[in-house]
């Protein structure tokens, strides 16, 4: 295990301040980790200054790579011929050749995939190519989300997140037309004029977006959250978070949601440990690989 303070670059397409989403805030809180431990961490985002590829880094870590590899062709060649690359995967990369997509996995010497379903489906996707891999979930805050059994339940159903079609927001909709009797809650973001989506629909609420500290209260206050992506969801941290609430009801597609597959397979108490030393179970083992 190394003691040493590293240098290491972490590529991803957006920062915590571009992009509020979960793979965003899971790289946000380790990188943040990584700082606590004394480690010397560049961010490199889509926009960020080339002249960070002229620094040398004990250690590169790949993670979503969609927007930069569009943009910057030369970026996979980077990564791969680096000798201490890490993939930290979040999606279902199908953005990739499968050429570049075989040599990212290939050259890194950890993959991390963050639950047993997103091995499982990238093999059924491209074949068992993955080696060195390890299930890191994502991490949360369990001080912040726990099941508050004082609370009392003010919603319904309840959505939160990034409003897209492949998460699935047209299938919320129909869900909302069919069930009449229901009440849908939506607590999140996307393109402009959200508001007007929702207007004919007279059972659902749309809120806006509201701070991620906020979340907790959303989630104790529910009876159910809706989530029916159109595509894999590795993880879901919106689930994930619910789940740690207390919200065992999600209604939609949860056998293609990471989070609540890997609550079903553990159980509630290894769920939450897991998710509670995520952290530390990545950074020991990146450290580990030095």
């Amino acid at each position: 295990m190394s003691t040493k303070k590293l240098k290491i670059i972490l590529i991803s397409d957006f920062s915590r301040d571009q992009s509020p989403g979960g793979a965003q805030v899971s790289n946000d809180l380790i990188i943040k980790e990584g700082l606590n431990r004394g480690h010397d961490i560049t961010l490199h985002n889509y926009d960020s200054s080339p002249t960070n590829f002229l620094t040398n880094y004990d250690i590169v870590i790949s993670s979503n790579l969609e927007a930069i590899s569009s943009s910057n062709s030369d970026i996979i060649d980077f990564i791969i011929d680096h000798p201490m690359h890490i993939r930290l995967e979040h999606d279902s990369c199908l953005y990739l050749s499968t050429q570049d997509r075989l040599n990212l996995f290939q050259s890194s010497k950890l993959n991390f995939f963050l639950s047993q379903y997103h091995l499982d489906f990238f093999t059924s996707m491209y074949g068992d190519i993955f080696g060195n891999t390890k299930i890191v979930n994502d991490p949360m805050n369990t001080d912040l989300f726990f099941k508050n059994e004082s609370t009392e339940k003010i919603y319904d159903i309840v959505y939160c997140g990034l409003i897209h079609e492949l998460k699935g927001i047209k299938r919320l909709l129909e869900f909302a037309v069919k069930n009449p009797n229901r009440r849908i809650d939506i607590f999140g973001w996307g393109g402009k004029n959200m508001q007007s989506i929702f207007k004919k629909y007279s059972n659902v609420n749309f809120n806006g977006k509201i701070d991620h500290h906020e979340m907790p209260k959303v989630f104790q206050s529910s009876k159910s959250v809706f989530h029916s992506p159109v595509v894999n969801e590795p993880f879901c941290r919106m689930v994930g978070e619910a789940i740690l609430c207390g919200v065992e009801d999600i209604i939609g597609s949860p056998e293609k949601i990471g989070s609540y597959l890997e609550y079903k397979r553990l159980g509630l108490d290894q769920f939450k440990k897991n998710c509670r030393d995520a952290l530390g179970n990545f950074w020991n083992a990146v450290e580990n690989v030095i």
